[in-house]
């Protein structure tokens, strides 16, 4: 297979491809809440790491979005927005796009560990350490049958918050 960077635009629909039938992921974001965001700007790397607490019923995940391709600007202009960092700094940034930014993600949630981790990696859009490819053993295969990487539900919520924002747009 030959992988290349995603978007979070071709990791979402590789994750409803890759599961048509789910009643669940893309079906299921809106009992999950963002309760808190970090935004840590990278400007010589032209990266914005922004890291989430999902509150999803007793359960807390932390989904991560690293967007590539940032342009950080120094004077405001009508295709720029202001973001303030974790430290109150204000940075202006140049809108991104789900459709044209690169990004690498990563939760700890298990439908992302069992089912998605090792391909992200593959398609070098994972944030972290892979894991070993996982395979059931009642139906062998059955985790990511067809070997796509993708999002769990935590980082679609991340990312519509992300464009409810302002920030990222689709």
């Amino acid at each position: 297979m030959n992988f290349e960077e995603s978007t979070i635009t071709k990791l979402y629909q590789n994750s409803v491809l890759a599961f048509p039938q789910t009643q669940m992921r893309q079906h299921a974001t809106n009992p999950i809440k963002i309760v808190h965001l970090e935004w840590i700007p990278y400007v010589g790397m032209k990266t914005l790491y922004v890291k989430g607490i999902a509150h999803n019923e007793e359960r807390t995940y932390n989904p991560v979005i690293v967007i590539k391709g940032v342009k950080y600007q120094e004077e405001k202009s009508k295709t720029n927005v202001p973001l303030i960092d974790n430290m109150g700094k204000k940075y202006l940034v140049e809108q991104m796009s789900f459709h044209k930014n690169d990004v690498l993600v990563r939760c700890n949630c298990g439908d992302h560990f069992w089912r998605f981790r090792h391909y992200n990696k593959l398609d070098k859009s994972l944030q972290g350490p892979d894991r070993k490819k996982y395979e059931a053993k009642h139906n062998p295969g059955s985790a990511n049958p067809m070997q796509l990487p993708g999002m769990c539900k935590h980082l679609m919520k991340l990312a519509k918050v992300l464009d409810e924002s302002g920030i990222i747009i689709q």
